[in-house]
């Protein structure tokens, strides 16, 4: 008997991607949209694909995660952002899995994501690509388990979040496809949003009294070292090099506004009362943009 699968996608204001998103689960036993009241034509797209919505307020995205997998019919969930895409191989790697009963045979299963940058699919790198025993811990390192059993599963952190499923994990050979920042203007639309987000979890979480400036360059410098050399992007060429500049520059970014926060806090130097309301901002109120692939450097 073949095991169904819950395909959940979280949405606000996704008119844009969500079609292609959804024709590309049409295999899913059902399909989940959980809206954060958007003020577009997601809702009504999404119901036009058939998919079941259901609206809840945004919190941040581990609790948008834990309330979305309890609105499954199904054990067995699929979680897909709006602007992904599952390829055709990994929606047949998984259905003859489900129809063989094969499925249990982990708990959990993490997926390669191919992320469309400025003309060029990423972070896979093709020598690499065999899913070799090095490369599979690699991916689970990396990649969050977007396939599961939901019953005991539970996502944690507010940003980068993660989700914890008790058991063995496996590896999937098909690809999700990214679709987020096809071109440079797409990730500048975000990366001041994301940055100063990043920021105020950083100040609610790590509890420090000062950052230098000094220590945010270390830092940046840190994840284009890790990101450039260690993970292999020099082997993607000009594409490889521009992500993890971007990258880099956003690490140094996120600790110059936590250094920034810390002084405003402490009332070191002159500051407005528009300045100081960045300290209101401790958590994210709404749900936040994405943005390129962070090193946890």
């Amino acid at each position: 008997m073949s095991i169904p699968i819950s395909a959940l996608v979280l949405t606000k204001n996704e008119e844009a991607n969500l079609p292609d998103c959804l024709a590309s689960l049409r295999w899913a036993a059902e399909v989940v949209v959980v809206d954060s009241f958007s003020t577009d034509r997601t809702v009504e797209i999404a119901q036009q694909h058939g998919a079941r919505v259901v609206q809840h307020h945004f919190q941040d995205y581990a609790a948008q995660h834990n309330f979305a997998q309890e609105q499954a019919t199904h054990d067995w969930v699929i979680f897909i952002d709006a602007d992904e895409r599952v390829s055709d191989e990994l929606a047949q790697e998984i259905q003859r899995l489900a129809a063989a009963g094969a499925l249990t045979q982990n708990t959990a299963y993490h997926i390669e994501r191919l992320h469309l940058i400025s003309g060029r699919w990423m972070y896979s790198d093709p020598a690499k690509r065999q899913l070799t025993s090095h490369y599979r811990q690699h991916l689970k390192r990396v990649e969050v388990p977007r396939l599961y059993h939901r019953r005991d599963a539970y996502w944690e952190r507010p940003l980068h979040e993660t989700v914890q499923v008790p058991g063995s994990h496996g590896v999937l050979t098909g690809v999700i496809y990214h679709y987020a920042y096809t071109n440079l203007s797409a990730i500048g639309e975000s990366f001041n949003s994301y940055t100063d987000r990043e920021a105020a979890y950083l100040h609610a979480t790590l509890g420090r009294a000062r950052v230098s400036l000094i220590e945010a360059i270390a830092r940046g410098l840190r994840t284009f070292v890790f990101m450039y050399f260690w993970w292999g992007w020099w082997r993607l060429g000009e594409q490889g090099l521009l992500m993890a500049i971007i990258n880099g520059y956003a690490k140094f970014m996120n600790y110059a506004k936590l250094s920034e926060r810390l002084r405003i806090q402490s009332q070191q130097g002159i500051w407005t009362e528009k300045d100081r309301k960045l300290l209101e901002q401790s958590t994210p109120p709404d749900q936040p943009a994405s943005a390129p692939r962070d090193a946890n450097s």
